[in-house]
This record gives structure tokens, sequence and C-alpha cells, in this order.
């Protein structure tokens, strides 16, 4: 079943679009590729530490910063795009996510015949780039128009599956979108949608991230609570995760509130490098959950 435009985007959190739109190959020359153990690729390393800034580090901040240098010295490569977009979709502006999504296209079109998969990979985050922005500049009454785009996105993505179905990087991306289908879509099964995050996806950080999110909009904190702590493994610096893991103990309630607003202040503790937004979100949470009461940062 195919989600409806105006499900779909009316729930995308400007962070889980980020990592959607951004879940794309990253590997540097004689670096390893966090996706694949085999069948590796290599692009430039400015765009990978730009990547691993903003989902691993959970550094917002100084991975904008990175983009810069990534824009001015690997500007074929669509990753650098993608984020591009995913930092403008943060702030809200909505026409400079468009731009980068253009350049995603024409980069990923310039992959085609040299590397297939990757392009349709690039191809499906260029649709939702743009789909996106019809329905948030245009409101909901657009979905209609951005219908045809969403539907792009699930053709590039299984003309990429037909290339290599248990590919990493594919199926993460393919992971967050059935995800979020099954967030919006009551009578999605949640387990199918998490299956080609759970089997094949890579990285970790990311992998785990979208597992512990699509439990904790189910209400089912105790599943949650594995996976981001699998994510943190990883990724143990990521403020991001820590507010996720703080959000998902406060659902728990009871005893775990305490270690909820500890959380809560680990990831207040790293303010300086989160995006502006992000951070209002966590003191807000974080005093509501003390009782009104400002927390440490």
């Amino acid at each position: 079943m195919k989600p409806p435009v105006k499900l779909l985007f009316s729930s995308v959190s400007a962070s889980l679009l980020a990592a959607l739109v951004s879940a794309v190959t990253v590997m540097p020359s004689f670096a390893a590729d966090p996706f694949r153990t085999s069948n590796a690729r290599a692009i430039g390393s400015e765009t990978q530490k730009a990547f691993e800034l903003m989902f691993k580090e959970g550094d917002y901040v100084s991975a904008v910063k990175q983009l810069d240098k990534a824009v001015r010295n690997e500007a074929n490569e669509p990753l650098v795009f993608a984020l591009r977009a995913s930092t403008f979709y943060a702030t809200e502006d909505f026409v400079g996510m468009q731009v980068a999504g253009k350049r995603v296209r024409a980069n990923a079109e310039a992959l085609k015949g040299k590397d297939n998969l990757r392009a349709y990979i690039y191809l499906a985050a260029s649709d939702l780039i743009e789909a996106g922005y019809i329905v948030k500049t245009e409101g909901l009454s657009s979905a209609p128009r951005a219908l045809p785009l969403v539907q792009s996105v699930f053709d590039n993505i299984k003309k990429a599956q037909d290339i290599d179905p248990d590919d990493p990087e594919l199926n993460l991306v393919k992971g967050y979108i059935d995800m979020l289908i099954a967030s919006v879509l009551p009578l999605s099964d949640l387990e199918s949608a998490l299956a080609s995050l759970k089997q094949y996806a890579a990285p970790d950080y990311l992998k785990w991230r979208g597992i512990a999110l699509a439990y904790r909009d189910a209400r089912r904190p105790d599943l949650a609570l594995g996976a981001v702590n699998k994510a943190l493994t990883t990724a143990p610096n990521n403020p991001d995760l820590n507010y996720l893991k703080g959000q998902i103990l406060w659902m728990q309630g009871g005893n775990n509130l305490p270690a909820a607003k500890q959380f809560f202040e680990l990831a207040l503790s790293k303010g300086k490098q989160m995006n502006p937004s992000m951070l209002a979100e966590v003191r807000q949470q974080c005093r509501n959950l003390a009782g009104g009461v400002a927390c440490k940062e």
C-alpha cells in the first residue's frame, strides 16, 4: 500500500527526514565504508566527516560548517547536497532545501552507468525532497500534486532493489520509509516495516535509532529502550540519542523518571552542538518532566 502524501509529510520530524534523505553512501578513499563490508564505495572525506558529525556525533553545528568545505571540494557528490537539504529542512528554509534537492538529482543522474544502485537511491532522495518542498510550502492541499513524486520514490527504491536487495545502504533508506509509513498507517505491520532495518541496514547508529523511534511511537518502550541502547553503543556521544533515551524512560514512568531527567540533562550538556530548534525542545521537555523547573545544562 502506498501512503497518502498528506499522512507521510504531516508526520515527518526534522530529525527523521534528515536521516531519511541523507542515508546514502559515505566513504572517503582509503577509509572504511560505514554501510558495507564488501563492495565498498569511495567518495570524498569531507562528505564523510560531515555525515558522521551529524548522525554519529550529533554535532549539528560542526556538521553545517563541515558541509561548507564539502560543497567546495566535493561538489559532484550527491550526498553533500542531501545533507545540505536536511539542514535547510531543520531550519525551515524550504527554498534552500529544494535547491539542494535539485543538486542531489543532478549528481544522481550523473551516477547512472557508473553506480546505478547509488544513482537510484539518490534519485529517490531527490524525489522525497521535492515532494516535501511542495507540501511544506503549499500546504496539505497540494498533496495530490506531490503524489507522483512519492510514487517515484518507491519506483526508484524498487530499481535499486533489483540491483542488490541486500545492500545495507539501500535497506537503511527503505527501512526508514517503511517505518515512517507504519507510524502513520495504524493497520500497518510494524515488525514487517522494520524488517529491512533489522536485517540488512547499516550503520548501526542510524539503524537502531530508527528502530527505537518506531517502537517509541508505537508505545512499546521496553523494545524502544533496547534499540536506543544499541544505538548508543556505537554513538555514545550523540545528544540526540541521549534525548531519545530520556523520552523512552519517561514513557516507562515510575522509578525511571529520575534517569529520564539525567538523560535529558546529558543531552543539554552538549547543547552548543545541537540544532537550535532541537535544543529548545529538549529544554522544554526537561522542564515539563521537572515540574516547571529549568534543568541544568
